[in-house]
């Protein structure tokens, strides 16, 4: 019988760069929930609520492809120590400007941006240093037990940001990310030199950057896992923008049951991810990935339609459970598909691929300030959902 994914944990080393992620990703999704109704209340602009998380994402397109090729480089460790002390900085800072009253919409917009150049690092250092303890015989249960955590972070962070939220305010909750922010990087501080005896001779930026894109463009798998994801943060991930406008405008509940209401969808995927983790074989992987996105796609189209703030919970724990095969499966494919040498920067595409969701959360806010959040909702998912479609012709590989 296979090992526990938990006996993962185990290793002091996987365990690290585990906590890092559950401990950061949470404040990420806290602080983003915060800043949304922060925004909302404060200028009822749906299109500002989708600008502050297009400024968390825009770093991700901008800075992908430079930070994997960087951490082929360099000590992923101090990399990341190095990143989560600016975020405990970028926190604190916002804490002391809304404490002092002197908070601007700007600010938080200049905020957001330096907070998601500091996420960049999480694909090609954590992530990678994650695949690298678990090892190639445990990698489809290292990784999908990170995804699991991950998707408890989405669930944890809304909860404990719109419960702080409503208690401490928009201050109160950035102090609380500035301080595990810096526990973050106390912990990236511990990890050893993870350097090869010998490696080989330095690569030029762009020639390292071109023989990454070469081996996507040789592998029709990798360009369909990179499509699916373009797809699904263009079309279907900026839906959590739109979350706290939902709450407000449609269903007239307080922060605390917004926060309730954006937990549901990672309380879906938490679970769903854990059976990934323990039951998933590498013969269904592809499957779960495609249909996973589908599902979730699927999913948000349904929210847009949901009358009752009490539907609109149980829709996104649905489509979380579609979310997890997606989630969980998307980095154990690249990892698994690039060879050892180029996983840092292949990772690093896959951010840049992340980094696409600007685009929609842009379109999206633009809908819903003209249609209103619902109708925009189901515009846009609707066109993801074809697009998934078509992108499952085009690529037979996934359906395998």
């Amino acid at each position: 019988m296979a090992a526990s994914p938990f006996s993962l944990l185990r290793d002091p080393g996987y365990a690290r760069a585990w906590a890092i992620g559950l401990f950061g990703n949470t404040m990420r999704w806290l602080e983003m929930l915060a800043v949304g109704i922060f925004v909302f209340e404060t200028t009822g602009s749906a299109l500002l609520v989708a600008a502050m998380t297009v400024a968390r994402q825009l770093p991700l397109a901008l800075f992908g492809t430079f930070v994997g090729p960087l951490a082929e480089r360099m000590d992923r460790g101090r990399l990341l120590a190095a990143g989560y002390a600016a975020a405990a900085a970028v926190s604190a800072t916002v804490c002391a400007l809304a404490a002092a009253d002197a908070l601007r919409i700007w600010h938080l917009a200049v905020c957001a941006f330096l907070g998601g150049t500091c996420w960049t690092l999480d694909f090609p250092a954590r992530r990678t240093l994650l695949g690298e303890f678990a090892g190639p015989e445990r990698l489809g249960p290292g990784v999908s037990l990170d995804a699991a955590t991950n998707n408890a972070t989405r669930m944890a962070g809304p909860l404990s940001g719109g419960a702080i939220y409503g208690l401490a305010g928009l201050d109160g909750a950035f102090a609380v990310t500035a301080a595990l922010h810096a526990l973050c990087a106390a912990i990236a501080l511990t990890f050893a030199a993870r350097r090869a005896a010998a490696r080989p001779a330095v690569e030029p930026y762009f020639a390292m950057l071109r023989r990454g894109v070469a081996i996507v463009r040789r592998s029709r798998e990798l360009v369909g896992i990179y499509a699916v994801t373009v797809i699904l943060n263009v079309f279907g991930f900026p839906y959590a923008a739109m979350v706290p406008v939902l709450g407000r405008a449609r269903y007239e509940v307080g922060p605390a049951a917004i926060g309730a209401l954006s937990a549901a969808e990672g309380a879906g995927a938490f679970l769903g991810a854990m059976a990934v983790a323990f039951l998933a074989r590498p013969a269904a992987f592809r499957r779960l990935f495609l249909y996973g996105a589908m599902a979730f796609m699927f999913g948000v189209f349904c929210l847009s339609l949901a009358p009752w703030y009490g539907l609109g919970v149980a829709i996104l724990f649905a489509s979380g459970l579609g979310m997890a095969g997606f989630g969980a499966m998307q980095s154990t494919l690249v990892l698994t598909l690039a060879p050892a040498e180029a996983r840092s920067r292949l990772m690093g595409l896959l951010s840049v691929c992340i980094g696409c969701a600007p685009l929609g959360l842009l379109n999206l806010g633009l809908l819903a300030d003209r249609f209103g959040a619902p109708t925009a909702l189901s515009i846009v998912s609707a066109a993801g959902l074809a697009l998934l479609a078509a992108t499952a012709a085009l690529v037979p590989e996934l359906r395998r």
